[in-house]
């Protein structure tokens, strides 16, 4: 006996292949469900069992794994603000990177966010520092950082960097000015 498992519509070239195997010994086809009731697949279904081949229904479950539990996820995110990379990661917890993914996907994007908004304050204060000492803070300059600020606590990270870089521009045109 043969029992074979398609997840696809069969060609006739495959089921003439299946008429040849059936002369010799049982031959059993299952099929999904979606494809056994299909209308397009209605009339190879009787032809496969006028030529004594037993088509059934697979009933065994596909689709996609179930989500990962809270705990695995945990130590996921763990790995990953160590700084391993999603592939590295699936290897290590051994599951396929895309259920990996699909499953920490939003935890993985806020993470990022807040290590650019982190990076940011830091760079800000580090600026912010660095134009005290230099004499180069002023009014003007404290109302853009506060801008900055807002931008960051917002999580408007790219506004941030782009308001950041205008700062930069105008105490590069100050320092040219004074020269």
């Amino acid at each position: 006996m043969i029992e074979l498992k398609f997840h696809h519509f069969l060609k006739w070239d495959e089921i003439n292949e299946l008429v040849e195997k059936a002369k010799n010994t049982m031959v059993v086809v299952k099929l999904p469900n979606s494809i056994f009731n299909s209308p397009k697949m209605e009339y190879k279904i009787n032809f496969m069992k006028q030529n004594h081949i037993i088509v059934e229904i697979d009933n065994e479950k596909r689709g996609r794994n179930k989500k990962i539990n809270n705990e695995l996820k945990e130590k996921i995110l763990e790995l990953y603000k160590e700084g391993y990379t999603i592939n590295q990661i699936a290897e290590i917890m051994k599951l396929p990177k895309s259920t990996l993914f699909t499953n920490v996907k939003q935890e993985i994007n806020e993470i990022k966010t807040n290590s650019k908004k982190e990076e940011l304050q830091t760079l800000t204060y580090q600026y912010k520092e660095y134009l005290i000492k230099n004499d180069l803070y002023n009014p003007y300059i404290e109302t853009q950082f506060m801008e900055l600020k807002v931008y960051v606590d917002n999580e408007d990270i790219e506004t941030a960097y782009n308001k950041l870089k205008e700062i930069l521009q105008y105490i590069k045109t100050q320092r040219k000015n004074k020269k």
